[in-house]
């Protein structure tokens, strides 16, 4: 089920990449700080880069990732790349070290995860950051994804009780 979650979201990220033309993806949002979509879609790309980099290595950093500018410039390249996660992220779960950023010397800097508890963590941040990027969609007045874009699946289900319960 987690995986078929995040493949969801990924592939309604994807779907909407297609259909923006490329200064849609790239034009700055004044009420995301200036962000763009192609902006919060590398942002949600390299994030699940690191859970994928972390399961072959045994530690996820999330950290000290690598910032590809071509995923937030580049629909067609997002698009691609995104195709390619969804290809990888099915794996089975096992235990990793989570490198966490230091704030006091006195905190540890790692902690233990699973693979499956990022993937977790992974689609709840997809699902965040899809909110965000509605928002860009409704600053530029584009109505080109449904109503649950960027909604939580427990949201979801809630609103969906409230109608069975009237």
């Amino acid at each position: 089920m987690i995986f078929q979650q995040l493949s969801q979201q990924l592939q309604a990220l994807n779907n909407l990449i297609l259909i923006l033309n490329d200064d849609q993806y790239t034009r700055r949002i004044e009420h995301l700080g200036n962000a763009s979509i192609g902006g919060h879609t590398r942002h949600i790309i390299e994030l699940i880069q690191c859970a994928i980099a972390g399961y072959d290595k045994g530690a996820v950093d999330y950290v000290n990732r690598a910032r590809d500018l071509a995923l937030q410039n580049d629909r067609l390249f997002a698009a691609t790349v995104l195709d390619d996660i969804g290809k990888k992220i099915r794996v089975k779960d096992k235990q990793l070290t989570l490198l966490v950023e230091e704030i006091e010397e006195a905190i540890e800097s790692t902690v233990t995860t699973t693979y499956f508890r990022e993937i977790v963590y992974n689609t709840e941040h997809a699902i965040h950051h899809l909110a965000l990027i509605k928002v860009a969609l409704i600053e530029m007045n584009l109505d080109v994804v449904a109503d649950d874009f960027g909604m939580a699946y427990s949201t979801m289900k809630f609103k969906s009780s409230l109608r069975f319960s009237n």
